[in-house]
């Protein structure tokens, strides 16, 4: 089959055309067109114009254009294809290699966005389009308050220690939860929003607990229940200290968690520690 540069107009690929060059189909989501002869001629014009008049630029644009409406769309597939055209276009271009990664990149697996935000930060030539791929790529971290650490990390960070934070932060997606929290308690220890999201990635552990001890020795949690109402102290003090939104979103998270009967004794001691700080 003869290959002549017409583009889907479903998805920016490739149009191959059959050997009567009539008909017509898309390598990329193998829609089928009918195409006349007057066509190939005005696409071949076309071509040359642009590379000849330097419009090919306006290709990529339109491309971009197309493809961040489809993904507000929230048809990341055919979004993807147009990035990738765009990639094909201009290799160069940072904003098609960002929505490139943001639509999961070659979609070859579940990591596969990660080499694309690399190549994205490669490519930023602006702080501003550093913070960009840098928030758009906590987009796949697992919690939200997560993310808002790691942006605020890298918003106050150097240049030299944002690459460091960027680099370490792509490295961990996709990995356990506990051990992405790990990380943002790492990179930011005084954050309440890494402090938090470590307590509710640890939390399991304190399910289903009882109060040990006796009279003597007096009831307390297990150590491993305790160790997560420690983590959630440190973090409530944290927002307590930052602002009062902050304490709210900590205190209403552990009354919704306190209606789980499973965590009745772990959520009662958790409460009174909290009332007693005030």
């Amino acid at each position: 089959m003869a290959k002549i540069s017409l583009i889907c107009e479903q998805c920016g690929g490739n149009i191959i055309l059959d050997d009567s060059h009539e008909i017509g189909t898309c390598e990329n989501c193998f829609a089928q067109f009918v195409v006349k002869q007057d066509q190939i001629v005005q696409k071949i014009t076309q071509n040359i114009t642009k590379h000849v008049y330097g419009y090919q630029g306006k290709d990529v644009e339109e491309l971009l254009a197309d493809g961040y409406r489809l993904l507000d769309l929230g048809d990341t597939r055919t979004a993807n294809a147009k990035f990738s055209r765009a990639i094909d276009i201009e290799p160069d271009c940072w904003s098609a290699h960002l929505g490139y990664a943001s639509t999961g990149g070659n979609r070859s697996g579940y990591l596969s966005m990660v080499p694309e935000y690399r190549r994205a930060y490669s490519l930023a030539s602006t702080e501003q389009q550093e913070i960009d791929t840098f928030v758009d790529m906590t987009g796949y971290l697992p919690d939200k308050h997560l993310r808002s650490a790691f942006v605020r990390a890298f918003n106050i960070a150097s240049s030299k220690e944002r690459v460091k934070i960027f680099n370490l932060v792509s490295g961990v997606i996709g990995c356990d939860e506990s051990e992405i929290a790990s990380l943002a308690v790492d990179l930011c220890p005084n954050d309440w929003r890494a402090l938090f999201a470590m307590a509710k990635f640890r939390q399991i552990r304190a399910r289903w607990c009882e109060l040990e001890g006796n009279f003597f020795t007096g009831k307390h949690l297990p150590k491993a229940a305790q160790e997560v109402v420690d983590i959630f102290m440190k973090a409530y003090r944290s927002a307590k200290s930052e602002n009062e939104q902050a304490k709210q979103t900590i205190i209403s998270y552990v009354n919704s968690l306190a209606q789980d009967n499973s965590y009745k004794v772990f959520t009662n001691t958790l409460l009174s520690q909290i009332q007693r700080e005030g």
